[in-house]
């Protein structure tokens, strides 16, 4: 082969997977071994039940991030330009400010907690740093890397159902060290839809790392318990009050999403034992809550008892409107009740 014929089998080559790539890119193609949208997200808690105008139309994407895992994506007319639902992260402060950590259950809901929280704390600034399928392994890092230094006065904490999913290829903490020694190979492969079907091929033919039964949660009680102690001291040393909250259920194991999350997700292992794995995690909120004198919101203790329990979520994990306005009212409370 002469060298010209070299370069036209070469050009040829890098024109086929330039159309290729633009084809995949059109098609909205993605795939990866961690959550890529806030769709993909909420796909994992609502499995089987029909989703909402907005949840359909609602979608924030995710990238690869060293230090959290993945974060969300600024999306021009639904999230600020770091990638989280409402107003824009000012360095300025006039006024105290309560930032809202969490999961798909801080973020998820056409009016989500945090927004309602801005109509019954006035003179409050309220942050929403929820991000959908998010532990509070990932919830911690964004603490100790880029909230305290914007100087909350209060942080409000709730996690705990990606914490007992089953981990992918391992627990988030070992997951984030695994990221950091491949990161140039993983950021390498999240710039190449072409690279990205590849992987999803090899992945249907020997299936994917995804969460398998037996397979360890992404945080253990263990470290549940330590990761909220951490972020109790970290709020604490910046002088922000700590509001630690338990995560309401409508989960039974005749639902359908926990069905769904066995059968079809594989996020859980066993439908039968998830009110009662859930319930340790929340066990641990109090646990954390009562050694350290933080703050408690037992949202799961007030839904449980609620005439309208069943009427407090969307899917028996995410809150309905209802749901939102009623965790809002019991939030607003305890954070203006003095400790």
């Amino acid at each position: 082969m002469t060298r010209r014929d070299a370069l036209l089998v070469a050009a040829s080559l890098a024109a086929g997977l330039g159309l290729a790539e633009a084809g995949l890119r059109l098609a909205g193609f993605r795939y990866a071994h961690h959550p890529v949208a806030m769709r993909y997200a909420a796909s994992i808690a609502g499995a089987g039940v029909e989703p909402s105008l907005h949840a359909r139309r609602f979608r924030v994407e995710y990238r690869l991030d060293r230090e959290l895992l993945w974060r969300p994506v600024a999306a021009p007319g639904v999230t600020n330009s770091e990638g989280f639902l409402g107003p824009e992260w000012t360095g300025a402060k006039t006024k105290p400010r309560l930032v809202a950590l969490g999961d798909s259950c801080t973020v998820a809901g056409e009016t989500p907690y945090p927004e309602r929280l801005r109509a019954l704390l006035p003179g409050w600034e309220v942050w929403n740093a929820g991000v959908g399928s998010w532990s509070s392994y990932q919830g911690l890092r964004l603490l100790e890397t880029r909230l305290l230094a914007r100087r909350p006065d209060a942080v409000t904490v709730y996690f705990g159902w990606n914490d007992h999913w089953l981990s992918w290829s391992a627990p988030d903490k070992e997951f984030s060290a695994d990221l950091d020694r491949r990161w140039r190979r993983a950021k390498a492969l999240e710039a190449s839809r072409v690279a990205q079907a590849l992987l999803f091929a090899r992945d249907r033919l020997s299936g994917p790392p995804g969460p398998r039964r037996g397979a360890p949660p992404r945080v253990s009680l263990e470290d549940y318990g330590e990761n909220l102690r951490r972020i109790v001291a970290a709020c604490r040393s910046a002088g922000a009050r700590p509001l630690l909250l338990t995560a309401p259920s409508g989960l039974t194991p005749e639902h359908p999403v926990a069905r769904a999350l066995v059968e079809g997700s594989r996020n859980f292992d066993d439908a039968e034992r998830l009110p009662a794995v859930h319930e340790s995690y929340n066990a641990v909120v109090r646990a954390v809550a009562a050694r350290s004198g933080a703050t408690l919101v037992d949202l799961a203790a007030d839904f449980d008892g609620a005439r309208d329990a069943a009427e407090l979520f969307t899917d028996g994990i995410h809150l309905s409107p209802r749901g939102h306005e009623r965790a809002a009212r019991l939030i607003a409370a305890a954070a203006l009740k003095k400790p």
